[in-house]
């Protein structure tokens, strides 16, 4: 069977285009309701013209028709209406109204109290005038209106009475045909339309050129952004010195690239210095067992190898062992179970346990509790922390030195103190104590005391994650002291 194809999908119109699209029908609709709204103010504006005109008109012819004697009277403004004259019988059959035409001929009738037509123009003759145009002015109000003509067009009429010292005497009914407007209105919509859709191109094309001046700086980002992916992590993309979007933008590609590329060498030296962490013990297995297959000897001398093997796979062991808890922390999988833990209580056992190493190296510890303290944490990560910070000090402090363990506290926080009487670290080794792998000297080499560097990174990772800082301060030749500083636990 065979398998329709998917419809083809045409891409999406870059943004550069977009925003000429939504700028272009942005404009259409303003221009939209802007020619809507002129053209009903235009249509009511030259309707009142016209209704103003006609009574204008009445006005005018209502001046030259009079009574006397209970006769109408014309005066020869009037009479010289077609359908007016003095042979006039009434309904304009003299005139020939087959040739009248609503839309230039005039429009007047003059009609009797009784409703009959006295004088009307022949053009007058194509109306069909509504009653109420007359009954509504006999009864007190001009009467004012659209109608039709024979023909289908429209025509505006105004009808009123006439009056002499207050007697009304007659009708009189004006009108005017709407042709000239609507032709106006016509006019004016088509040049509306032309000119729109002038403003619209226009429109169209600078929105096109100012969306591309726009994301010309986007462009440049764009370029260095490909040269840096090539992996020049050095360069940096150029700020504009216009305080907007891009300008921001920029700055926070800056900080992400330095952010990546501090990020990345701490990994390369990260990977670079496991590997040779890795590769030391692993040596030292493997020529301590070629050593033993190529010179065989007794029993004693197999176990003292093994002792060694042993010695290094316990060593190795740890240094996988950190590695994996500092992997586990950067990508966030580690769990902390976090609840009460009593500092000092902590710190004194801690201090207890360690109290074989600093026998051995001839180190006295002691341990000063101001008062009970008691933080929010995990209490197994915390004794790691202690039992780092303790074995550092321990093992870089000379025979008959001192080690001192204090916990105390401020209104916000828990400090634990570990101070030593050591060696002490240089300046310009502090800021990168607590970096991964990282040593002050050949002294504190990993065959020299076991440690492989990884210690204080961890303690630093395991208190940041408490919401802690630990620092340092040292000076050469007169120990260190390493300060913890956690929230305390609230109520």
């Amino acid at each position: 069977m065979k398998q329709s194809r998917p419809p083809r999908r045409f891409p999406a119109p870059g943004v550069r285009i977009q925003l000429t699209l939504w700028y272009t029908t942005t404009y259409a609709l303003l221009l939209l309701l802007a020619g809507v709204l002129l053209s009903l103010h235009l249509r009511d504006s030259l309707a009142a013209s016209l209704d103003a005109a006609l009574q204008l008109r009445s006005q005018q012819l209502a001046s030259y028709i009079s009574v006397q004697h209970n006769q109408i009277v014309l005066d020869d403004v009037v009479s010289d209406l077609p359908g007016f004259g003095p042979d006039n019988d009434g309904d304009g059959s003299q005139q020939d109204s087959t040739r009248a035409d609503v839309n230039f001929d005039a429009l007047v009738r003059l009609l009797d109290l009784q409703g009959h037509v006295l004088h009307a123009t022949p053009a007058f003759g194509k109306l069909p005038v509504p009653q109420a145009s007359i009954t509504q002015p006999l009864l007190g109000t001009p009467w004012q209106g659209t109608i039709t003509s024979a023909n289908g067009q429209p025509v505006r009429l105004y009808s009123r009475t006439l009056s002499d010292d207050g007697h009304v005497f007659a009708l009189l009914q004006v009108g005017e045909s709407l042709d000239l407007m609507q032709q106006t209105l016509a006019q004016v919509t088509t040049e509306l339309l032309v000119a729109a859709l002038a403003v619209l191109l226009l429109g169209a094309l600078g929105s096109y050129w100012l969306a591309g001046r726009a994301f010309a700086p986007i462009r440049r980002l764009i370029e260095v952004a490909r040269t840096i992916k090539k992996g020049d992590l050095h360069q940096r993309v150029p700020v504009p010195q216009t305080a907007d979007e891009v300008q921001a933008l920029a700055l926070t590609f800056n900080e992400m690239l330095t952010s990546l590329e501090a990020t990345f060498n701490r990994q390369r030296r990260f990977v670079s210095d496991a590997s040779h962490e890795l590769r030391t013990p692993v040596a030292v297995i493997r020529s301590k067992t070629d050593l033993a297959l190529q010179q065989p000897g007794d029993e004693r001398e197999y176990l003292a190898v093994l002792r060694e093997i042993n010695c290094e796979s316990e060593r190795l062991g740890r240094l996988i062992g950190d590695l994996l808890v500092l992997a586990r922390g950067d990508e966030g999988k580690t769990r902390f179970e976090f609840g009460p833990v009593a500092l000092h209580q902590v710190a004194e056992a801690v201090a207890a346990n360690a109290e074989a190493l600093a026998l051995e190296r001839g180190v006295h510890v002691q341990v000063e509790i101001e008062q009970p303290v008691t933080v929010q944490g995990d209490e197994a990560r915390l004794i790691q922390v202690i039992m780092n910070l303790l074995d550092n000090a321990i093992r870089y402090t000379n025979a008959g030195g001192s080690v001192t363990v204090r916990v105390a506290r401020t209104q916000a926080e828990a400090h634990l103190t570990v101070r030593d009487t050591g060696i002490g670290i240089a300046p310009e080794h502090l800021p990168h104590i607590f970096e991964r792998f990282y040593r002050v000297d050949a002294a504190r080499s990993f065959n020299a005391s076991g440690n492989n560097g990884l210690g204080l990174a961890i303690a630093d990772w395991i208190v940041r994650a408490h919401h802690g800082s630990l620092s340092v301060q040292s000076q050469l030749g007169q120990g260190s002291t390493f300060l913890v500083s956690l929230p305390l636990q609230t109520a």
